[in-house]
């Protein structure tokens, strides 16, 4: 059964009488477990699509499912509480909460949106910030650690409620190369080790040479590359 299915999916962005295609009608399916790359200029509609895949946004026409759930249809409420249970998300620019430790910022979302017991809450930080070799770091608050290590934070983060779903938006733009290398080997791991699937928005080619398939996004139309 496919986690994801976008259904003649098509999204206009209105200013005044004006009105922009961002995306102009894409169908597709993605399988659980999978690693994959959304690829094209700036521009061209990635981080629009992501923002359908992840319910932060609605499509002007078409249907978005995810886990068996028609998440286009939801309405706010129950949009943040389903991404809350199955997405997570990783961003370029880390959007790690400055006053939090780094403890807290994994902990956040399973106090926003999961009725989960204090000690499950533990367990899950715990465990995921032992994953991405951040437990020495717990203490720390994002201003006191490296871009690097902020990034294998906001992936404990994402991955802390176990969602079916990772959005990641150029997550190695701001790292350096060995770390970018690093931070792709931590997801990968994650990946065989949750069965989560990792659907990417990018131009870094490190990243679009570990995805297991490829899909090209331009003028608002997708295409699929060559894996």
């Amino acid at each position: 059964m496919s986690l994801v299915i976008l259904e003649n999916i098509k999204k206009d962005y209105i200013t005044g009488e004006i009105s922009t295609p961002a995306l102009k009608g894409i169908s597709l399916s993605i399988e659980p477990g999978k690693f994959i790359s959304f690829i094209g200029p700036s521009g061209s509609g990635k981080t629009t699509l992501l923002n359908l895949l992840g319910g932060l946004d609605r499509p002007t026409s078409g249907k978005v499912t995810v886990a068996g759930t028609e998440i286009s249809a939801l309405d706010r409420r129950a949009s943040a509480k389903f991404r809350g249970e199955n997405i997570g998300f990783i961003f370029q620019n880390f959007n790690l909460i400055p006053v939090l430790s780094v403890y807290e910022n994994v902990e956040f979302p399973l106090l926003m949106v999961q009725e989960l017991p204090p000690a499950e809450r533990r367990l899950r930080v715990t465990e995921m910030l032992e994953k991405v070799g951040m437990s020495d770091q717990a203490h720390k608050y994002p201003g006191q650690i490296s871009g690097g290590q902020k990034q294998r934070v906001a992936v404990a983060r994402a991955l802390a409620a176990r969602p079916k779903l990772v959005l990641a938006d150029e997550p190695t733009a701001n790292l350096d190369h060995a770390t970018a290398y690093k931070v792709i080997g931590l997801m990968h791991a994650m990946k065989k080790e949750l069965d989560t699937t990792f659907i990417f928005a990018t131009h870094d080619q490190k990243v679009v040479g570990e995805a297991e398939q490829i899909y090209t996004i331009e003028d608002g139309l997708l295409s699929a590359g060559v894996k």
